[in-house]
Formats: C-alpha cells, structure tokens, sequence
C-alpha cells in the first residue's frame, strides 16, 4: 500500500468511528488503541466503548477533519469532534491521532484529546 493508501485509510476509520463502528477491514485482528486516562485497549473493547459512547448522542458526532500528514507506515489526522448528547450537553473536543500500519492496515492508534472535557461532559464514569 502507498502513504496515500494509508492516509485514505486512516480518514476512512475516522468516518466509521464518528458512526460508532470500526470497520474490521481497515485494521489487523491484533489492532490496540491507547487513549487518554484508558491506556491502551484492545478492538472488541475499544468496539464496545465507540458504540456506546455513540449511542449518547442525539444524531451522529461529527468529525471535521482539519489536516493529515502521512510518512512511512505513519499517519497523523487532526480533527475536532461536535455533537449534542440525548441529555443536552454538548461534546466539542479536539484529537489527534497518530495510526501505525502494517501491511495496509492500522495496527496500532493512539488518540490524543481533551480527557477532562470528555470526562466532564460524559459523567466521568464508566462508557
């Protein structure tokens, strides 16, 4: 796969988890993500938390993509994160993603964002 590949790779995982899903196709069965306050998980858990933090909102979150650099087997994407929850509250927060791939498909991510506001605006307990 070429860096492009990767990117449109990665921005395509970002659609699906702004959905509440991953897509297995873009990622190795073995694929963990680190995030922030969690430490690193594993993709049946990380699966079960995307889906749920989803089901919260009132309507999809939506994920402006403001920028991605690719080198290698590494792509970065910048992107902020808008939706109202079903109690109101609003979840504005910005994230960084740093995705590593091997042969073709993201195998490890880690996601850097705002884990007070994400903590405060979802209760602080567990998804």
């Amino acid at each position: 796969m070429s860096i492009e590949d990767n990117r449109l790779t990665a921005l395509r995982l970002i659609e699906g988890l702004s959905k509440g899903f991953i897509d297995a196709a873009l990622v190795t069965e073995d694929v963990s993500w680190w995030v922030p306050g969690r430490g690193i998980i594993n993709k049946t858990d990380f699966g079960k938390i995307a889906k749920t933090v989803n089901g919260q909102f009132k309507s999809r979150v939506v994920m402006t993509i403001h920028g991605s650099t690719a080198e290698g087997d590494r792509v970065a994407i910048e992107a902020e994160a808008y939706g109202e929850l079903k109690n109101g509250r609003i979840y504005s927060n910005t994230y960084h993603f740093l995705f590593l791939f091997r042969d073709g498909r993201i195998f490890q991510a880690k996601e850097y964002n705002d884990s007070k506001h994400a903590a405060d605006v979802f209760g602080g307990g567990e998804f």
